[in-house]
């Protein structure tokens, strides 16, 4: 006959093998990472002494350092790069930093940051600038915005069509480099060029997506025509000539008026696709709530998508992260509830369903809200300190825990327990 401390002995075992037998269930939780009035980008570079994530937006000084408009942060401390952004002029608007990116010109790679500034470390760069990890340059005579207090530059990517890598802006102009460019435009490293005719509204989102057809440029923003054609608030650009997506993406007349923030692609399980996200009601001829999926012919629905603060609930920053339990997309912006769900600002799409990140974000605008301008993801065993889902914006907590509009999200998988 057993005994009894024998039975339990063996019951523990059992026990600890049913346990492993479960899949892990990632540790989660939100940290502060640092001190900034507002956030409006988030990116990684190395400027050759390590990684590090790169903060913009407008603010003096992040965790306290001497910097302006953009900063360092290495998983330890903040640094400021160079003297930062400035704006100069007898009716200038405080500068801010809106888009990110990092690119290779040829004689290396270097951060972009654009954005409303008229210099950068001191040397005169018209709403655009390259940080080379030692100096800011200008990028040839930069941007003329139209009108000038509306943000001239909010967006950065990266995209070869053919001739080459280029970097590509996006915002509100009329011309860059003197040449005329409706609001999106491409730089070489030497000089400025148009995309066609360009857009008849702003530009507020690039990304680049294969649809099967080739790697083109998307652009998502306020327009309804790209290159003469008729394109409701996103567009492709092949390299050639530009064509919409569908019907585009409509809002709720006349209260609503739509526009794209966002732009991403992922890859849910069914191939890669397009995730565009904003302020809308439909995309195409489906409802759906300010984040929808082109899969490269039709339009698709993430659930019901967001609910806000106001009927204006909105998408602003989409990027995709795994948190150890495999590749997901996440979503930041404005909103109440995801799926449903309360999240708060910033939610996670697994391809099946939306979930929130604890708490999610408080704090804020006095009447909408936090918002989550941005987000960056970053994963590099070498670099571990660093490791984790990082959120910028316009918030003082994130899951509860203070966070002056600056957060990570980091999640480790537990260890299994030891056989006996």
């Amino acid at each position: 006959m057993r005994t009894p401390r024998l039975i339990l002995s063996v019951l523990c075992e059992v026990l600890a093998l049913v346990g492993m037998a479960r899949p892990a269930v990632a540790q989660c939780n939100w940290s502060g990472v640092g001190t900034a009035t507002i956030v409006r980008a988030l990116t990684f570079f190395d400027d050759g002494t390590g990684p590090a994530l790169y903060a913009a937006g407008s603010f003096p000084r992040p965790g306290g350092g001497p910097a302006f408009n953009v900063a360092r942060w290495d998983g330890t401390e903040w640094s400021p790069v160079g003297t930062g952004m400035e704006s100069v002029g007898l009716f200038h608007q405080p500068p801010q930093v809106l888009a990110l990116a990092v690119f290779d010109d040829g004689s290396g790679a270097a951060l972009y940051a654009a954005g409303y500034f008229d210099t950068a470390g001191g040397v005169t760069a018209n709403k655009i600038a390259k940080w080379d990890g030692v100096a800011w340059s200008p990028l040839g005579s930069g941007m003329n915005p139209d009108p000038p207090e509306i943000f001239p530059v909010s967006a950065l990517t990266v995209f070869d069509d053919g001739t080459g890598p280029a970097l590509y802006a996006g915002g509100s102009f009329i011309a860059a480099g003197g040449v005329v460019a409706n609001n999106i435009a491409k730089w070489n490293g030497v000089g400025w060029s148009a995309l066609g005719s360009g857009t008849n509204g702003s530009v507020g989102a690039l990304t680049v997506f294969d649809d099967g057809t080739g790697a083109a440029l998307y652009a998502g923003g306020g327009f309804t025509a790209a290159g003469g054609v008729e394109a409701n608030y996103v567009a492709k650009w092949d390299g050639a000539e530009w064509s919409p997506l569908g019907g585009g993406v409509a809002g709720r007349p006349p209260a609503l008026l739509p526009s794209v923030s966002a732009l991403a692609v992922y890859d849910d399980g069914m191939g890669p696709a397009l995730y565009v996200g904003g302020v809308f009601v439909t995309a195409g001829d489906v409802g759906a709530l300010s984040i929808a999926r082109w899969d490269g012919a039709q339009w698709s629905a993430l659930g019901i998508g967001m609910s806000g603060y106001t009927d204006r609930a909105t998408v602003i920053a989409l990027t995709v992260h795994d948190d150890g339990t495999g590749a997901s997309l996440y979503a930041g912006g404005n909103f109440l509830t995801a799926g449903g769900v309360t999240s708060n600002s910033v939610a996670k799409w697994d391809g099946t369903r939306w979930s929130p990140l604890g708490g999610g974000m408080s704090g804020g605008h006095p009447f909408f809200g936090p918002y989550v301008f941005a987000l960056a993801s970053f994963d590099d065993v070498t670099v571990p300190e660093l490791n984790g889902l990082y959120a910028g914006g316009w918030f003082s907590a994130a899951g509860g825990v203070p966070a002056d509009n600056i957060a990570k999200w980091s999640c480790t998988m537990p260890q299994p327990p030891t056989p006996r």
